[in-house]
């Protein structure tokens, strides 16, 4: 009777044993998946203008990445309709009630508050003294002096007016 219980402790760490040797093959599988769907991401990226010729006879081959991609919204039909479940509203009141009741009060009642008692609390949107002081501030600094000109940073001026003209 006292190798009973040792030969059901035996068979219960073989169980176990058996059990444990399992496990690393899904977390294989696992990085296999992971590995996989990285090579196929990294096909999806478009080569620039100024890569090589062979890079880019190879990118115009059937990807099946960007095909992946392009069945992905298919693949939405498949997916659970939205719908309110019991037990959804418990859950939806713990948030919404004290953001409804805390939240949105003092952001609406402080902004009021600055609005009503600063002169200029929204210098930068509302046209105030201290807005004007800080606009011909900026001005007289040469980096600056141009920066609401719509076309300032263009290379070639001229080349944009006739291309409007053009168009037009």
């Amino acid at each position: 009777s006292s190798s009973e219980p040792l030969s059901l402790f035996r068979r219960a760490l073989q169980r176990s044993a058996m059990a444990t040797s399992r496990r690393p093959g899904r977390a294989l599988l696992l990085v296999v998946a992971v590995a996989t769907c990285l090579a196929y991401c990294l096909q999806c990226f478009v080569p620039t203008p100024g890569t090589s010729q062979e890079i880019q006879d190879r990118s115009s081959e059937l990807q099946l990445g960007i095909a992946a991609s392009a069945a992905l919204p298919a693949l939405t039909m498949l997916a659970e309709d939205a719908e309110a479940k019991y037990g959804d509203q418990r859950r939806w009141s713990a948030v919404l009630v004290p953001l409804t009741s805390l939240v949105f009060p003092i952001v609406v009642f402080g902004t009021f508050t600055l609005y009503a008692f600063t002169e200029d609390v929204f210098w930068k949107l509302i046209p105030s003294k201290r807005g004007v002081e800080q606009e011909n501030a900026w001005r007289e600094n040469p980096l600056f002096a141009n920066s609401r000109d719509p076309l300032k940073g263009f290379i070639n001026v001229d080349d944009y007016e006739k291309g409007l003209e053009e168009a037009w």
